[in-house]
């Protein structure tokens, strides 16, 4: 009881849990059974008191050998590390016949947990449910028995038209001709998770929308009524809880002049429609942006027509003149983003003067926002080859925005050094800043941080388009910001390479480059890997051969991985790491990794991303420091 008190469970909560029907098991944070369910132990034939305050895998999974055993411990590890819900796939384990204890009976389970958080974000407890679907399983292998050759029980046009529909990937239905919905194929009933029997007995009714059912109806009845073709679009509530677009249609089976057959489809339109939803705000966003200078504009060339006097007149000329430059830099960012998708944005490369370009861009746009005072701290000339034109447009790009989200501040810091061979510029304002959830979504096409006290004028496609022009030069960017603390963002363009100096290695298993140090530890069994200045997804492959080759050689299954020295970001590479990354090591014998942090945010949302997009069964931990990580490695 002192374990379910610390996990913020009353001995009433507990009691809700032990008798609900459902099969559930509830476990503190160290995985200890704070209570059970009577389902629960019903069907594993034990009492509470064998299972209260006992660690989850002493008590139900003690054989090594039980299918799923390591999805299990996989998913809780997940849970642990990711603080969010985690669902299994379906697993095979049967239990004892009541009737005949010598007697299994074949049975199939559902599986996930789900952490319940405390008010500081932190794990109270997880929810262990189980659920019996041998019915749904047993439903489907009947239904795939219409795949075999024909029998008795089934005509050959009846097991052809059979397979035909069970082939379609997509949701295929029959009616009869009052409507009376009779068949759906296989598909479908992996789609919306149900047999044959409950949809059929429900209908379609039983999936729509709440907001759709009306019209859904009111379109099948006048089809009905008609004879004519059926066609709605409604969502549907798929197996996960989640509704998706379809497109409904269905055509009638008429014989000697009477409906016989409705044959109907559900065709999955969601991506459609979203990207349709898109549109229609992008371009609701577009014609106001383009609308609002266009507009100021033709008002102040009627107040020129109107005036004769020049001090007014040039006024009015200068104002007009900004309202058409903003209007051209809407118009060039919807032309450069129809370029990029279309793949034909084109780098005229030459060598300039990466620091003057600076001080020309700062120049420019400090004449035209005089409310912020941008300083300029350059450590060095340097000379780069690059597109001059492009280079400059994200620093342009990177100096309007510091200032459109500042209003409140008067000045923004810029800062140009090299690192390790890169051209490393920042651009610091002092303004709303950037919650850390939508961090990596601002490059993202037409997005803009929502803030409700304010709203910005642009499309949304500046940072997009200086992302793309980035990596057209091996670049890369990130950005580090604190709400109502102001943000700074970053841009990286690597230099020329010096003589490549060779990498250390010697017979200890040590290896070291200018991006990486590996370090064999016989007495913790492990390799240490320190990662080093700014990574890609080229160096982060080099890297992780270099890792499964001596995971391979030392015979070891533990790494700590140290990112405290990574700088800048490696999103290109997070992808890769979790979906091959990590089975190239569990291969070569990885079980258990020690991940620690990066300081920078953007380097934390790669290493999160690779975490939770993972393949295989390594079992990963994230820390903040190392004195944890080590401490977590040694007791594995």
């Amino acid at each position: 009881m002192e374990i379910a008190e610390k996990s913020g469970l009353t001995a009433d909560m507990l009691k809700v849990f032990e008798t609900l029907p459902n099969m559930y098991l509830i476990l503190s944070p160290d995985l200890m059974i704070l209570t059970a369910s009577q389902a629960y132990l019903t069907a594993v034939n034990k009492k509470s008191t064998d299972v209260q305050g006992k660690f989850i895998f002493d008590v139900f999974y003690q054989d090594n050998d039980m299918p799923g055993l390591t999805d299990i411990q996989t998913s809780l590890q997940q849970v642990l590390h990711t603080k969010k819900a985690h669902q299994l796939p379906v697993t095979r384990y049967d239990l004892p016949d009541p009737a005949d204890k010598q007697r299994l009976l074949e049975r199939y389970w559902l599986s996930s947990h789900t952490p319940v958080l405390n008010t500081d974000g932190q794990i109270s407890y997880i929810i262990h449910q189980t659920e019996n679907v041998t019915d749904l399983i047993f439903t489907e292998h009947k239904a795939k028995a219409v795949l075999r050759p024909p029998s008795n029980e089934m005509t050959l046009s009846e097991q052809r038209f059979a397979f035909l529909l069970n082939a379609m990937p997509q949701q295929v239905w029959t009616a009869r001709p009052d409507g009376t919905l009779d068949y759906v194929n296989e598909f479908s009933c992996t789609y919306f998770g149900k047999d044959i029997n409950y949809i059929t007995d429900h209908g379609w009714q039983a999936f729509v929308h709440p907001q759709d059912i009306d019209a859904c109806l009111k379109t099948w009845q006048t089809a009905l009524e008609t004879g004519k073709e059926y066609m709605v679009e409604f969502r549907l509530q798929m197996h996960t809880g989640a509704y998706k677009w379809h497109l409904g249609r269905a055509v009638p089976l008429i014989e000697n002049g009477q409906t016989t057959l409705w044959l109907g489809t559900n065709i999955n339109i969601d991506l459609q429609k979203n990207n349709e939803q898109k549109k229609d705000e992008f371009l609701s966003i577009a014609s106001h942006e383009l609308k609002t200078p266009l507009t100021s504009i033709k008002a102040f060339n009627q107040l020129m027509q109107r005036t004769s006097d020049p001090e007014k007149l040039n006024s009015f000329i200068h104002k007009s003149a900004e309202r058409i430059f903003r209007l051209e830099k809407l118009i060039n960012d919807l032309l450069d983003v129809t370029r990029i998708n279309a793949g034909k944005m084109i780098y005229n490369l030459e060598e300039f003067n990466f620091s003057q370009m600076l001080r020309d861009s700062i120049e420019s746009v400090q004449y035209t926002s005089p409310s912020h005072q941008i300083s300029l701290e350059c450590e060095n000339e340097v000379l780069y080859t690059g597109d001059r034109f492009r280079i400059e447009q994200v620093v342009n790009n990177f100096l309007t925005n510091a200032i459109k989200y500042s209003p409140g501040a008067d000045k923004i810091l810029v800062k140009s050094s090299i690192q390790l061979q890169n051209i490393i510029l920042s651009v610091q304002d002092f303004g709303i800043g950037i919650p850390e959830q939508e961090l990596d979504r601002l490059f993202e096409r037409y997005y803009r941080a929502d803030n409700s006290a304010m709203r910005f004028e642009g499309l949304g496609l500046g940072l997009f388009i200086s992302s793309e022009i980035l990596k057209g030069h091996q670049g890369s960017f990130w950005i580090e910001s604190e709400p109502d603390q102001g943000s700074t963002f970053y841009f990286r363009l690597p230099l020329p390479s010096p003589e490549n100096v060779g990498p250390e290695a010697n017979e200890n298993h040590f290896y070291k480059d200018n991006t990486i140090s590996i370090t064999y530890n016989p007495d913790k069994q492990r390799l240490e890997v320190d990662w080093l200045g700014f990574q890609n997804l080229e160096t982060v492959q080099h890297g992780c051969q270099l890792l499964a080759d001596r995971l391979q050689k030392t015979k070891v299954h533990k790494i700590l991985n140290d990112n405290n020295h990574v700088l800048g970001t490696w999103s290109e590479a997070s992808e890769w790491v979790g979906k091959s990354g990590f089975p190239m090591l569990e291969k070569s014998g990885l079980q258990y990794f020690a991940w620690v942090f990066s300081p920078i945010a953007f380097s934390q949302l790669s290493a999160r991303k690779s975490v939770d997009i993972a393949e295989g069964n390594v079992i990963t931990q994230l820390f903040t420091d190392l004195p944890s990580a080590r401490k977590w490695l040694d007791s594995k």
